[in-house]
């Protein structure tokens, strides 16, 4: 007689088996979709969500005023980063770092002046690492100290460190400082404000360390888009728009870096944000390549992955650790979204990236649908740092459907639609991504929709993020004579067939929105809210 755990042994076997089956091309060979080299787009983690959180951390917040920016410059020190227990580098993202530049944020420099030992340094641009921060890179030469830094951040599996800096420096300055990076191996500036009236560190990095990335802003005028709090209003247009603050300082930023930030966004609305500055500048540069800077979508992978772009994670797993009122805190990550418990999107984003590196936001056509999804959502003090909008409803917007270089998406809905993004990317991939919702009654929610895309190339891969209704793909030709159709999260090392389980008709394949669901969170981390990320390829 078989027991009742035997039966369940027997039958996971064959379940192993099967799928084994299953993930073998017609030579029993298996098949990953994803390359083994890690990412070279230059997406970066920062440490800025995680030293706001560690303000006050452990218990009930005593004082709110205490959470903010100089306070959290003082929480970045080797203890927070290295610990063993729960450092952020060797602790966040075990599946991804590889694919993720380490990027320390406001605090790492030296805060006295006459510790920084080269002339046309500023306080938040001197490069020099605060010795008591740092005792462990304390004994060393500047450079050496940066060398040693990378080293150490390299050495958890990260692909490298980056360094947060601030200000306007001299030519001079800023050669020394990119001869210092290139001693250290250091890869990537996030320049937070400064330096855009004659670029030298990019004009310098160019002749001397064109490895070394670059990031410059405009900022925003706050976290978010003009006329928040007009009800009537049937967009709402960013400061990047023609006419706007920072239209013609964005223009002229996106000709001499190798990234632009869309900048920082309110936390509840900050995808309807970021969608509508992205749109504003995607309409303004597109097919002129002297906009040669990729945009950086901050912490957004799907509309990221969907626009090809960049991304600036900082979110963190850190959750009901710090406590106002009773409840979780945190003025940068909130919500029901749970951005907490979404790290497998992170990870599954940097190794699309393997597939498809983001492309400048000169690159190719850009078009958008003729109208705005609003959403809208009281705001507390709780939602955000911003105080501005504590009490009042906030108004946001963003084009229902945008894409590159191909058509836009067809969407059928009944109901609330999600946003959809679609891109070909330069080197031949195509992706699909949707995003969720904000209302009043329901912070964050995904509609679903039948979504259509139409594809050129069906020898191509098709990264697919988001829910779904039913994802409908369209070729130029003939689906005859396709033996697979793989299909891999794109956390898992190996793909499924699923040909038996999507229809194939003339020249569309339709996949069903929860065979979406099923495979392209299928090796997603126990807990994980993360909504579903996979790659699609036909096989003759």
């Amino acid at each position: 007689m078989i027991t009742t755990n035997a039966r369940k042994i027997y039958r996971f076997t064959v379940m192993l088996s099967a799928v084994a089956l299953m993930n073998s091309n017609a030579t029993g060979q298996k098949i990953n979709l994803i390359p083994e080299e890690p990412a070279k787009s230059p997406n970066y983690w920062c440490t800025w969500y995680a030293q706001n959180y560690w303000i006050q951390r452990g218990g009930e917040i005593t004082d709110l005023q205490a959470i903010n920016n100089q306070n959290a410059r003082e929480e970045l020190s080797y203890e927070t980063i290295f610990n063993e227990k729960e450092g952020w580098a060797s602790s966040y993202m075990p599946r991804g770092r590889s694919d993720w530049f380490f990027l320390i944020d406001h605090g790492w420099q030296t805060k006295k002046a006459e510790e920084r030992t080269i002339p046309g340094s500023k306080p938040f641009f001197s490069c020099q690492i605060d010795p008591r921060d740092f005792p462990e890179y304390a004994d060393v030469e500047p450079e050496e100290a940066l060398r040693l830094f990378n080293e150490e951040i390299q050495s958890n599996g990260w692909r490298g460190l980056g360094l947060w800096v601030r200000g306007t420096i001299s030519a001079e300055t800023a050669e020394t400082f990119v001869e210092w990076s290139k001693h250290a191996g250091i890869e990537y500036w996030k320049i937070d404000g400064g330096g855009t009236k004659d670029f030298h560190s990019f004009m310098i990095k160019q002749k001397i360390y064109p490895e070394l990335q670059l990031e410059y802003i405009t900022g925003s005028n706050g976290p978010l888009n003009p006329r928040w709090d007009n009800p009537k209003s049937k967009a709402y247009p960013s400061v990047y728009d023609i006419g706007g603050s920072k239209q013609k300082p964005m223009l002229k930023v996106l000709q001499f870096t190798d990234v632009f930030r869309t900048y920082d966004a309110a936390p509840i609305l900050v995808t309807t944000t970021t969608l509508r500055r992205t749109h504003d500048i995607l309409k303004q540069t597109e097919g002129n390549p002297k906009y040669r800077g990729i945009l950086n979508l901050q912490d957004d992978p799907q509309a990221a992955a969907g626009l090809g772009c960049l991304v600036a994670a900082k979110r963190h797993p850190n959750y009901m650790e710090r406590t106002y009122k009773g409840k979780d805190l945190h003025h940068q990550i909130s919500g029901k979204r749970m951005v907490q418990k979404r790290m497998n999107e992170v990870e599954r984003f940097g190794r699309w990236e393997r597939i498809a590196p983001a492309f400048s936001s000169g690159t190719g056509t850009y078009a958008a649908s003729d109208y705005d999804l609003i959403d809208h959502y009281p705001h507390t003090e709780s939602d955000t740092w911003f105080k501005s909008c504590w009490g009042k409803t906030v108004y946001q917007s963003a084009p229902a459907i945008m894409a590159r270089n191909m058509p836009l998406p067809k969407v059928e809905i009944e109901g609330d639609a999600p946003y959809v993004m679609a891109s070909t990317y330069p080197n031949g991939p195509v992706c699909v991504a949707t995003e969720g919702r904000v209302k009043p009654d329901d912070q964050w929610y995904h509609p679903r929709a039948k979504v259509t895309i139409i594809v050129k190339d069906a020898t191509q891969p098709v990264g697919i993020f988001g829910h779904y209704d039913k994802l409908v793909v369209e070729f130029p030709e003939p689906l005859a004579g396709i033996k697979n159709v793989w299909a891999q999260d794109l956390l898992a090392d190996e793909a499924t067939d699923i040909k038996s389980k999507v229809a194939i008709k003339n020249n569309t394949l339709t996949i069903p929105g929860k065979l979406i669901d099923q495979i392209g969170t299928s090796a997603g981390d126990k807990g994980d809210f993360s909504v579903p990320g996979l790659v699609l390829k036909l096989e003759k």
